[in-house]
């Protein structure tokens, strides 16, 4: 194997297991606070896709531009969904046990009802958003990297650094840790515990909507486009230590990082399930991810 091609295909891998990491830094929060997995990640990250697509198609508005209007949308869609949909669930079941495993189950209807909308209204055709930006790579040192994907990744390590921050010196940021740490304990002291919930959600969903504009111009859209990411989203945060933050960061890079170098070697199907295996040797030498604690 050429030591250039080597290179080239690690820092590719870098970058595609940063974007990785941010786009499953919203599920990682939801998951570490609510206790639920939310099946339904990769349906909101589909949506924010669209929502560029469909900003583009009518005002000629930028993906990078359409973030402004997408983390908002995506904010009030994941507080509604947490709201009205997966809140009622977890106070009905909050007698009979912890972690509501149903919840589960009504993500997973949530992820139908919303690929399915999206395929009825957008169709299933291929679809794409371009850029205004015309340098589509850099050089740096020898390699080109693509302007794109850089972006991405670079934003994927801003969100990360400024939700790590805002959790941990904001009033509401240390709420949502006591509230994931103890939620009884939380509503005790005075914490409105369902409040909570409904903005953890929101802000998962946010970052989510954020990821997705950034991704866009380089992702061909479908209405079943989010499944995959979804799937690796949770790979992702269970690899890198349920709640996170920096461990969302680490399993991407890891994930994307072996991918990327696997698929020199063999082809990129077989890099994935090699992954998997990766996946499953690390998580029986450290069951509590990489950088989770041991309870």
């Amino acid at each position: 194997m050429d030591g250039y091609v080597l290179t080239y295909s690690a820092l590719n891998g870098l970058l595609v297991g940063a974007m990785f990491g941010g786009i499953a830094l919203g599920l990682s929060l939801i998951f570490g606070v609510l206790r639920i997995v939310n099946f339904a990640h990769g349906s909101f990250l589909m949506v924010s896709m669209y929502v560029a697509f469909w900003f583009q198609k009518i005002v000629g508005l930028d993906p990078y531009v359409s973030v402004l209007i997408a983390a908002p949308l995506m904010f009030a869609l994941g507080f509604a969904v947490q709201a009205v949909i997966i809140g009622p669930l977890i106070r009905r079941e909050r007698a009979l046990v912890v972690e509501p495993v149903s919840a589960l189950l009504l993500t997973a209807g949530v992820y139908i009802l919303m690929d399915n909308g999206v395929l009825m209204l957008f169709g299933p055709n291929v679809q794409s958003v371009t850029s205004a930006i015309t340098v589509t790579s850099l050089m740096v040192a020898e390699f080109p990297i693509n302007v794109f994907r850089l972006v991405a990744a670079g934003a994927a390590l801003v969100l990360a650094a400024g939700l790590a921050l805002w959790l941990a010196r904001t009033d509401t940021g240390r709420a949502i840790r006591a509230t994931a740490q103890n939620r009884d304990a939380a509503a005790l002291s005075g914490i409105d515990v369902p409040f909570i919930y409904n903005l953890t959600f929101g802000i998962g969903c946010a970052i989510v909507g954020v990821m997705g504009c950034l991704i866009a111009p380089f992702i061909p859209l479908t209405p079943n486009v989010g499944l995959a990411f979804g799937i690796k989203s949770f790979i992702v945060v269970v690899l890198g230590g349920i709640g996170s933050i920096s461990g969302s960061l680490v399993g991407g890079l890891v994930i994307g990082l072996f991918e990327s170098v696997a698929s020199q070697f063999y082809s990129a199907p077989a890099a994935s399930i090699f992954s998997l295996g990766l996946f499953i040797l690390i998580l029986l030498w450290r069951p509590q991810g990489l950088m989770g604690k041991k309870k």
